[in-house]
């Protein structure tokens, strides 16, 4: 055994496809239907200039945070607001970049290049929703009549 700590690799997991998405998708996942499709559009040269790299960040229909650029190059999917915020930032280093916040619910439409934790994460959430029925059966409730003076 070497001294350097081993990395984690998503592929060696057993659910490894779950989550993947292909490339040049629709922006939805599988079953999302409150997911928006098209991402707007970016803001004219005159409110924000060209050369500054603008990201998209916003909650998946699961809850994780999502981070993708503008322009559909890179994006990945995150557990924490921050995480999605630093991805957006370190993609664009050194100059920065303009982030917007949608309140729309949205879902990567490209390859994951955030964590491989999430998408993994990813799988389970959706694996065991299949387990859930969507409405749950009626649950039968006995109504009992109270005599006058009997307890409650």
């Amino acid at each position: 055994m070497s001294g350097r700590a081993g990395q984690f690799d998503a592929r060696l997991l057993p659910l490894q496809g779950f989550a993947r998405k292909t490339k040049g998708g629709n922006g939805e996942l599988p079953g999302a239907g409150a997911a928006i499709r098209n991402f707007p559009q970016r803001p004219n040269g005159g409110i924000l200039s060209e050369s500054i790299p603008l990201f998209f960040i916003g909650r998946s229909t699961r809850g994780f945070w999502v981070a993708r650029e503008a322009e559909g190059r890179t994006g990945g999917v995150f557990l924490f607001r921050r995480s999605a915020l630093r991805f957006a930032t370190r993609n664009s280093a050194p100059a920065g970049c303009a982030t917007m916040f949608l309140n729309d619910r949205l879902d990567l439409d490209v390859e994951n290049q955030g964590s491989p934790m999430v998408e993994w994460l990813i799988g389970i959430a959706s694996r065991v929703s299949n387990l859930i029925p969507k409405y749950p059966p009626p649950i039968a409730i006995r109504q009992q009549k109270l005599e006058k003076g009997a307890w409650q």
